[in-house]
């Protein structure tokens, strides 16, 4: 990926699948691809690029999926929101000059390993994971230096989002099926960027 300032002007939507178009095939040039491509690329960063100035604040977990915030929390304390968030469901990781910090693998290791540890017995959820003990660490000891200074997306639904600490918060669309992430501001009606199968997918409107 690029790190240039790039800035779209105009939203797209996505094209409607062969059963969409009433099950008619569709024969689309590589050309027009291309193009498609491209423009999903520019609606990631139009839609994401509130965050640039923002603090990444919190980040919670429910099962496998991590959700970070950005801005100011509201209301303070457990339970709080920020003024935007994004939702992880596809492989990530966040990195640095020094290396990996943590990603989505973490969550199966535990944090402590005695002599007789047996993985069997290790739960995620209910004893330490890497993941949550390295997220922890890094809000804790960064703080405002986890300010968003730039974003960076590819034609797949990939997403790059870097601190002024130096760090990187790296998203990868992995599968053909299922959400990857989505992007939103809490409270707010306003249409969620659903990125699913390395495409941006459409949400159902409310009848």
């Amino acid at each position: 990926m690029s790190s240039g300032d790039t800035r779209p002007s105009a939203r797209v939507e996505r094209p409607a699948s062969p059963t969409e178009a009433g099950g008619v095939p569709l024969i689309v040039s590589c050309k027009e691809i291309a193009g498609i491509l491209m423009d999903m690329q520019q609606l990631i960063l139009e839609e994401l690029s509130p965050i640039i100035g923002l603090t990444l604040t919190t980040a919670r977990r429910a099962a496998n999926m991590r959700t970070v915030q950005f801005g100011g929390l509201r209301p303070p304390g457990r339970g709080s929101v920020g003024d935007y968030a994004l939702q992880i469901h596809c492989p990530w990781r966040i990195d640095c000059a020094d290396g990996i910090v943590t990603g989505s693998n973490d969550l199966w290791e535990p944090a402590e390993r005695e002599p007789d540890f047996d993985y069997a017995d290790w739960d995620y959820d209910s004893s330490l994971n890497v993941q949550d003990m390295q997220m922890h660490l890094l809000l804790t000891r960064l703080g405002d230096a986890l300010r968003v200074n730039a974003i960076d997306a590819d034609n797949l639904g990939g997403l790059e989002v870097m601190f002024e600490s130096g760090h990187t918060l790296r998203l990868f669309p992995a599968g053909t099926r299922g959400e990857d992430w989505r992007f939103f501001r809490p409270g707010s009606e306003e249409p969620h960027l659903v990125i699913a199968g390395g495409r941006i997918e459409q949400e159902a409107e409310d009848d």
